[in-house]
């Protein structure tokens, strides 16, 4: 996460600085006649996205007292944020991060259901896509590509409406790498704000046979324009 962070906070720096020094247009000349040319930087953008999508995965290395594998499966939701720089006519560069959450209850051996297990995810990475500025609409289409880990607790014989411990539970955290293809849309609202569309598929990578967060997920927000 402090990399991540650190990424966010070089990317503003390096936005912010040339947003000072670069006009979107120069101006070369070429056997003495003048020549536009678009500037590299053509602003930056960030904002804040919900989203809620379905987790699908299996872990043939857990097994539950049940017998039952642990294969949790469900909608799940969370929040979080990106920023992008523009470059050139139709190229977006930046970096992004997430939490997302799904319960996933079980039922104990006397056929009881068992409240208090969930799966957390949270991820971020560096994330390029090229993106159609229009005058209305703003479509693009891209990939992002870094790392997460994923927590999974699971209540096998217990609840979370009391204080007492409980007699069998498991607990995990892993870590993954990820590549996660997106489209999308922005409507510009005003040129400063824009609500901002997308549908991805996480694409998690790991080593061994471990649990990994991987669906379609629908992400809706606000980007503001710069």
């Amino acid at each position: 996460m402090r990399k991540q962070l650190f990424f966010v906070f070089l990317l503003v720096s390096i936005s912010v600085y040339a947003h000072k020094d670069v006009s979107s247009v120069d101006t070369i000349s070429v056997d003495g006649v003048g020549e536009e040319h678009a500037a590299v930087f053509q602003g930056y953008s960030g904002g804040m996205m919900v989203h809620a999508g379905y987790l699908f995965g299996k872990n043939p290395l857990a097994v539950l007292p049940t017998g039952e594998e642990v294969s949790p499966q469900g909608v799940t939701n969370g929040i979080g944020g990106s920023l992008r720089v523009n470059l050139w006519k139709y190229l977006r560069v930046g970096c992004e991060g997430f939490v997302s959450t799904m319960r996933s209850d079980f039922t104990d051996m006397s056929g009881v259901l068992q409240s208090g297990s969930y799966v957390q995810s949270g991820w971020g990475g560096v994330i390029a896509d090229v993106c159609w500025r229009m005058e209305k609409v703003w479509p693009y289409v891209g990939a992002s590509v870094g790392g997460g880990s994923m927590r999974t607790l699971s209540v096998v014989e217990g609840s979370e409406a009391d204080w007492l411990p409980e007699d069998v539970a498991m607990l995990t955290k892993q870590s993954f790498g990820y590549v996660d293809p997106y489209v999308g849309v922005d409507w510009c609202m005003t040129q400063r704000v824009h609500l901002t569309v997308r549908l991805d598929w996480m694409l998690a990578i790991s080593h061994g046979q471990l649990l990994k967060p991987t669906g379609p997920r629908l992400f809706i927000g606000f980007m503001f324009c710069h």
